[in-house]
C-alpha cells in the first residue's frame, strides 16, 4: 500500500512600495506587467511560494529555512527556480510529488487582472 502525506502551504505578500513598486505582478508564474507588484525579497510569486511550503514539510524543513530573505542568492530570484529546488529535496527525501491544488486569495486596486496568452 501506497502512503500519503498532504501538505498544505500558505504565502502572503503585500503591495510593494518604493521603488519596488514598479516590478512585475507575479502569480502562478503569470506576469502582469502594467500591475503593482509584490514586495518580496525573490520575485514574491505566492502561489509557487505556497507550494513550496506545502510539500516542504517534514521529512524536510520549511522551505524558508532553505530560502532565507536574508541570502542575496535569493534577492530578485524566480519563484519556480525556488520551487523546484524544494521538490529535488522532497524528492531526494524518496517522495513522490503527485498534485497541488491551489486557491488565491488577492484584492487588486483600482484595477481588473488581466490574463494574458
Amino acid at each position: 500500500m501506497t502512503q500519503a502525506r498532504v501538505g498544505i502551504g500558505f504565502d502572503q505578500h503585500p503591495f510593494a512600495s518604493g521603488p519596488e513598486r514598479e516590478r512585475a505582478l507575479v502569480v502562478g508564474r503569470v506576469r502582469f506587467e502594467a500591475e503593482q507588484g509584490l514586495q518580496g525579497h525573490s520575485d514574491a510569486d505566492v502561489v509557487a511560494h505556497a507550494v513550496a511550503d506545502a510539500i516542504s514539510g517534514p521529512p524536510r524543513s520549511r522551505f524558508g529555512a532553505h530560502f532565507p530573505d536574508t541570502d542575496q542568492r535569493w534577492a530578485g530570484a524566480d519563484s519556480l527556480a525556488i520551487l523546484a529546488q524544494v521538490a529535488a529535496l522532497v524528492m531526494a527525501a524518496g517522495l513522490r510529488l503527485a498534485n497541488a491544488d491551489c486557491t488565491v486569495i488577492c484584492e487588486i486596486h483600482g484595477s481588473a487582472v488581466r490574463v494574458r496568452s
